[in-house]
C-alpha cells in the first residue's frame, strides 16, 4: 500500500490539486460550532470537478468528533474523526486531495493518513496507514471505489 500511496503523491504533487475540506474549514467549523444546533456545525460548497460538471458537498461535525460528506454515489464518506473510538485519525483530518487520477478530465479524490487503533478495552494497538481512492465515473455521474482501507468510512448509496 506504501508504493500506491507514495505513486498518488507524486501524482498530486505534479499536478494541480485542491483539497475537498481544508483545516481551516474544520477550525472555523469548531470555533462557531453550537452543538445544540447542528446548521452551525455545516459547511456547504460546491466544486467544479470537470467540463460543466459541478458538485454540491455538505461537510459537518458531530459533536463527538466524526466529520463527514455526501457526494454522488456516496451516502456518507468520514475524512475526519477525532472521537477516541477503535480507531480515529492522528490529525483529525485525513489529507485530502481532488485530482484527476486516470486523466479522462474530471477530478477524483484521493485521502490518506494515518488512523490511531485500540482494543476495546481503550489499549493502543498502534498507528496505521489509512488511503481511500474514489474515481469519478462520468457516465453513471457518481463516485467509486477504486481502493480503501478499513479505517476509513465510506457508505455507499447502494
Amino acid at each position: 500500500m506504501r508504493i500506491v500511496l507514495t505513486l498518488f503523491l507524486i501524482l498530486s504533487f505534479q499536478l494541480q490539486a485542491e483539497e475537498l475540506i481544508s483545516k481551516s474549514e474544520i477550525e472555523l467549523i469548531k470555533a462557531n460550532s453550537k452543538f445544540d444546533s447542528p446548521s452551525t456545525n455545516v459547511i456547504k460548497k460546491q466544486i467544479e470537478i470537470g467540463s460543466n460538471t459541478t458538485i454540491s458537498i455538505e461537510f459537518g461535525i458531530t459533536s463527538k468528533g466524526n466529520g463527514g460528506i455526501e457526494l454522488p454515489g456516496i451516502f456518507m464518506l468520514r475524512l475526519y474523526d477525532k472521537h477516541d473510538d477503535l480507531s480515529y485519525f492522528k490529525s483529525g483530518l485525513l489529507n485530502n486531495e481532488l485530482i484527476d487520477i486516470n486523466s479522462d478530465g474530471y477530478k477524483d479524490i484521493l485521502l490518506w493518513g494515518t488512523a490511531i487503533k485500540s482494543d476495546d478495552e481503550g489499549n493502543n494497538l498502534g498507528e496505521v496507514s489509512a488511503l481511500a481512492v474514489l474515481v469519478y465515473s462520468p457516465k453513471d455521474k457518481i463516485y467509486q471505489i477504486l481502493r480503501k482501507s478499513e479505517e476509513i468510512d465510506i457508505y455507499t448509496n447502494e
